[in-house]
């Protein structure tokens, strides 16, 4: 196998180092930080700046006709449900919030060595319940848009739907919070979960969806797309572009899911009321596989079926069809999963038809394989299957249980490449320097060492960044 890549030695990359140190240099510069030291508990400013979403589908979306002449700026959301889960820990909120926002800038306007044309802001879609534990991202520059669901169970239909909707992962009809991504007032939205960086420009997405089909803009942003099935018809008026679940995939068994931690969105309101009335009407079958879920569409039983993963999946192949594009899930929302049919999940190789080992999960008769994929071609990581970089996780095992017996805790080497997994995890760490470059001291959450200050440096951050 050829040697990993690694990006993290290169002069323009972003790494976790490299915004320490660039608040660093800051700091000696022009005493912005100054007061910078360790302690865990360094934000407790409770208020919040709620936005009032326009969810009026009548606003007109004119995109391309004046870019030329001045900065576009691309709403950059994520979205937080309740406090106290994986997402929403302390480590995984703040530290996670600051990389995401600072991968984000690196690749924008604001940086001109990024080569791009587009600006961003900061939003933090809000669950009321999460309201207490996400009132720190302010003071970090994110705009907090405070919602309620937007439906309540008693609202379906569907008598199974509605009974067993709050079981699924991870948060039942609570998670249809992130369709308000589709209500922000920018014209560009891009909407990913907390666990995630970006790391090279998406200039010609955004230009696919600003910019005419006959333009030059629209033709040139086209023709660069990284399609997940190269030359495949694009839409007239692209609507989103998303990725699809393949590693859930089992051959025949159902179709891809729609892989909830990202997508690249024209606004649109009427997304979100067409979905939701989806989950109002409740049509939702009992049952694994092809013949059950949505409206029997076999967007059912995978993980995630009944909130974003299914529900969005099922818009875009029914309701939306032929809106949203599929890009390459190796080089967008990259998470370094297996995506032949060679392991696990949903696939045994000694109990299917032979002619699936080794094939490709999305049906192709070539794919990429996302294992090792070189770092300079990767857009986005969504940190999944490799680990969140704050877990401090180092050991490898089939299972992805560790050596004590705790499932998740190790990076499980059935689906991914453990030494692709270092390399994307390559921004942090003490323990394992080659691995985590000096925050951890040992494996595990407990062993990761958060980013820290006074509650008057945070307050600051946001100068950095101006």
């Amino acid at each position: 196998m050829a040697p990993i890549h690694n990006p993290f030695r290169e002069p323009n990359r972003f790494t976790f180092a490299s915004f320490i140190k660039f608040g660093i240099a800051l700091w000696t510069v022009g005493s912005l930080l100054t007061s910078f030291y360790f302690t865990p508990d360094h934000m407790d400013d409770t208020s919040t700046q709620d936005l009032v979403l326009d969810t009026n589908a009548s606003k007109s979306i004119s995109i391309g006709s004046d870019a030329n002449s001045k900065v576009m700026t691309v709403a950059y959301a994520v979205s937080f449900i309740k406090c106290g889960d994986k997402q929403t820990s302390t480590a995984g909120l703040t530290d996670a919030s600051l990389v995401l926002r600072h991968s984000i800038h690196k690749i924008s306007s604001r940086n001109p060595e990024s080569g791009s044309k587009y600006d961003y802001k900061m939003y933090a879609i809000v669950h009321t319940q999460a309201k207490e534990c996400s009132s720190k991202l302010k003071d970090v520059g994110f705009e907090i848009v405070v919602v309620d669901p937007p439906i309540q169970r008693e609202e379906i239909r569907g008598e199974y739907l509605k009974k067993t909707i709050q079981r699924e992962w991870c948060c039942g009809h609570d998670e249809f919070v992130k369709l308000y991504a589709y209500t922000l007032p920018e014209e560009i939205i891009v909407h990913v979960d907390i666990d995630y960086a970006f790391y090279k420009p998406m200039d010609h997405l955004f230009d696919a969806i600003a910019y005419d089909k006959d333009s030059p803009e629209g033709i040139a942003a086209r023709g660069a797309l990284e399609l997940e099935r190269p030359g495949e018809r694009l839409p007239d008026k692209i609507g989103a572009f998303i990725t699809r679940d393949w590693g859930q995939v089992a051959p025949g068994k159902f179709p891809p899911a729609y892989q909830a931690g990202f997508l690249v969105a024209r606004r649109d309101p009427t997304v979100m009321t067409e979905a939701l009335e989806v989950v109002r009407e409740g049509n939702y079958l009992e049952g694994w596989g092809m013949g059950y879920g949505w409206s029997g569409s076999g967007h059912g039983g995978y993980v995630g079926a009944m909130a974003m993963q299914g529900l969005m999946a099922y818009y875009y192949d029914y309701v939306r069809k032929d809106n949203a594009v599929e890009l390459n899930q190796c080089r967008h929302n990259h998470m370094g999963m297996d995506v032949l049919y060679r392991n696990h999940p949903n696939y045994m190789p000694k109990r299917v038809d032979k002619k699936y080992v080794g094939g490709c999960r999305n049906g192709q008769e070539y794919c990429e394989d996302c294992q090792v994929t070189d770092f300079d071609k990767i857009y986005s990581v969504h940190y999944t299957m490799c680990r969140k970089p704050w877990q401090c996780i180092s050991e490898g095992s089939d299972s992805g249980t560790n050596a004590a017996g705790k499932k998740g805790r190790a990076i499980p080497t059935g689906v991914v490449n453990i030494e692709h997994c270092y390399t994307l995890n390559r921004t942090k760490h003490d323990h394992k320097k080659d691995i985590f470059l000096g925050h951890c001291s040992e494996d595990g959450n407990e062993g990761y060492h958060m980013i820290s200050g006074k509650d008057e440096t945070f307050k600051r951050v946001n100068e950095l960044y101006a």
